[in-house]
């Protein structure tokens, strides 16, 4: 016969815990009915025991599933734990990610790493405004490698940007015409680290904020 497994530990939800607690509950007056339904049984018309191991196989598959949510959220838990020990260690280390934007102060150049592939054939930069509005263009050369773009927000029109968040958006072909895809980075410290909204994200010197899975490389000042 079944039986009904105590979870114990802190990294189940509520949820979860309620549901163990509410089964084992209604398991304990199953057992006491079912004891009590044997007991006083007809023995001209037994209790069908087809029945009573359908009802035993149904809290069996229930108890399963409950057990199932509890090992995910414990390897949620541990993940997320994991990810929170890599988080802070990069803190006050030289981070390079793919930059969705950047924030723009007057005054300030923004700069961005690209790497070309040796089969770029045209190579261009579009700056573009928070509406999505391309605001400069700059052609690049094409020399395989990484390059870094900088922009200091000078406008198509020879104006300044005003400030705000820009981002930098790559036209980029190989020798048939065919797009390549290439995504900008920029470099920033990291300065500290925010789980506001349930995961890790990193807060740059620079303002911005990026998610681990946004990371290309990590290393300490001192041997940059």
């Amino acid at each position: 016969m079944s039986t009904v497994s105590t979870i114990s530990g802190s990294g189940l939800s509520s949820t979860t815990a309620s549901s163990v607690e509410s089964l084992s509950e209604n398991y304990e007056l199953f057992l006491s009915v079912l004891t009590a339904q044997l007991q006083n049984q007809n023995p001209l018309d037994p209790t069908d025991t087809d029945e009573m191991t359908s009802q035993l196989v149904n809290y069996a598959q229930v108890e399963q599933q409950i057990l199932g949510n509890s090992y995910l959220e414990n390897l949620v838990l541990a993940t997320n734990n994991e990810s929170a020990s890599v988080a802070l260690a990069m803190v006050g280390m030289e981070v390079t990610y793919t930059a969705d934007d950047l924030a723009y102060t007057s005054g300030d150049t923004l700069s961005w790493s690209i790497d070309v592939p040796d089969d770029a054939d045209s190579v261009i930069a579009q700056v573009c405004d928070e509406d999505g509005d391309v605001v400069y263009t700059q052609t690049l050369g094409t020399d395989a490698g990484t390059q870094t773009f900088t922009w200091d927000g000078t406008l198509t029109n020879g104006s300044t940007a005003p400030d705000g968040n820009y981002s930098l958006k790559i036209v980029a072909t190989d020798g048939d015409g065919e797009s390549l895809d290439i995504d900008p980075s920029t470099t920033s410290v990291v300065k500290q680290v925010d789980w506001s909204d349930g995961s890790a994200q990193l807060i740059m010197q620079n303002g911005a904020t990026v998610s681990l899975s946004n990371i290309v490389s990590a290393t300490s000042p001192s041997a940059s």
